[in-house]
């Protein structure tokens, strides 16, 4: 069984950092069965992809969904018989194989139908020659061929109702690649999540929902759903999910190499804004000072790197920018999204500023959401300004005074979590 470590869907830095990280700790430790892989929900930030090319440390595997698809339930010890071997050989490794049908491979590798002893009654009572090829005799066309891509979500009903056990498997071309046993389904999923820098479902990679979560790390509120079984959970009221990995390492008695080390150090100074963000606390610095010592770089210049890579304003569409790290939100019956974008130099963003709104009200239409808000931070002098769209009556309660550009000005405010969540909760309420 594979366990994917994953972040939230629209991630950041500190997001894909920290599944980068505990995956390597939990291959280490071997507290998990089976292979281990960190992945990213969507696309690769470029800051993620600056931080592994910097610290030559493989990038995590970006994925759009974890849904379980046909071709992850395939019994891969099931034989394809090929339409040229004699009938008296395919029936014979039917028989090996104690099941009651078997693909057939014709011309090209193109699914030709079901090789079943029900089918060649008549050749039996004919006592007819065995030895023609199986491609030859009556063969079964089942009534339900799956592709491989096919989810398991939107083809199970049918499979279950149908009357035969065994569906063949093809790809986009109609080659058979294997066959799915009706008693696949019944199985346990083939994959298991660890969930990072988040633990609300909807904030996670499509396709959560439909496997089991076996392990939590996570610095935000907790509004995670029941479990089946017990699960290791580990939250605190720090400023980073990397401090809360490194902090793991230390207690497992593990030291991250050089390389992650300097991985963990970029997705504690992104999340803080190097220790500028009220989120902050002792726990962040001394992790970073305990990770500066096995890397042998400074946070500061780590900082510093990742503020050179170019604003998701500048090197992105609008759509682009406001999924580059957002989150949604379900509060007081209201349904919202709240994006961060860092920006050093706000003269960007009041260019971009028209199209960032024309497609946020795009998304109100679209995606049924009563608001969005996107706040655009500058870590340099510490200040944040607010773009909102949506329901008046939130926007209203809000405390922040109204520019000239038609954003809200935050000065001081440089936390989505901390300080922009409970304003905007305050608001609904």
């Amino acid at each position: 069984m594979k366990t994917y470590v994953c972040g939230h869907r629209n991630p950041d830095t500190d997001s894909v950092m920290s599944a980068c990280a505990l995956a390597e700790l939990r291959r280490r430790t071997g507290e998990i069965e089976g292979e281990i892989e960190a992945i990213c929900a969507g696309r690769l930030p470029e800051k993620a992809s600056w931080v592994f090319d910097r610290f030559s440390t493989r990038p995590v595997r970006a994925k759009l969904d974890v849904y379980v698809r046909v071709k992850d339930l395939m019994d891969a010890s099931l034989p394809i018989i090929d339409a040229s071997t004699p009938l008296v050989d395919a029936l014979r490794l039917l028989e090996s194989s104690g099941e009651s049908s078997l693909p057939v491979r014709g011309e090209g590798g193109r699914f030709v139908g079901m090789l079943s002893p029900a089918k060649l009654l008549s050749l039996f009572i004919a006592k007819a020659d065995l030895t023609i090829p199986v491609g030859d005799a009556p063969l079964h066309h089942c009534s339900q061929t799956l592709l491989a891509t096919d989810r398991v979500h939107d083809i199970r009903k049918a499979a279950l109702r149908n009357s035969h056990n065994h569906f063949p498997v093809v790809d986009d071309e109609g080659r058979i690649l294997g066959t799915l046993l009706k008693r696949a389904f019944a199985e346990e999923p083939p994959f298991r999540m660890i969930l990072v820098d988040h633990n609300e479902t909807e904030q996670g990679i499509p396709g959560l929902e439909e496997l089991p979560i076996v392990e939590v790390v996570d610095h935000h509120r907790i509004a995670f759903a029941a479990t089946r079984d017990p699960i290791k959970y580990t939250a605190d009221t720090v400023g980073s999910t990397c401090t809360l990995v490194a902090r793991m390492y230390r207690a497992a008695g593990e030291r991250p190499t050089k390389d992650m080390a300097g991985v963990l150090i970029a997705g504690i100074v992104a999340d803080t804004l190097l220790f500028q963000s009220p989120t902050t606390t002792a726990a962040d610095r001394a992790m970073c000072a305990w990770l500066e010592k096995l890397c042998g770089e400074s946070a500061a210049s780590i900082f510093e790197g990742l503020s050179s890579v170019a604003s998701p304003l500048a090197s992105m569409s609008a759509a682009e920018a406001l999924a580059s790290d957002s989150k949604a939100y379900f509060e007081g019956g209201m349904k919202f999204v709240l994006a961060q974008i860092e920006e050093s130099n706000m003269a960007v963003f009041y260019r971009h500023a028209d199209e960032l709104a024309s497609e946020m009200d795009a998304r109100l239409a679209a995606e049924g959401l009563d608001f969005m808000a996107l706040m655009v931070t500058d870590p340099v002098r510490g200040n944040s300004e607010l773009l909102f769209r949506g329901a008046e009556s939130v926007s209203r309660q809000l405390p922040y005074r109204r520019s000239g550009r038609g954003t809200w000005l935050m000065p001081g405010v440089l936390s989505r979590k901390k300080q922009l969540l409970p304003e905007i909760i305050s608001a609904i309420a």
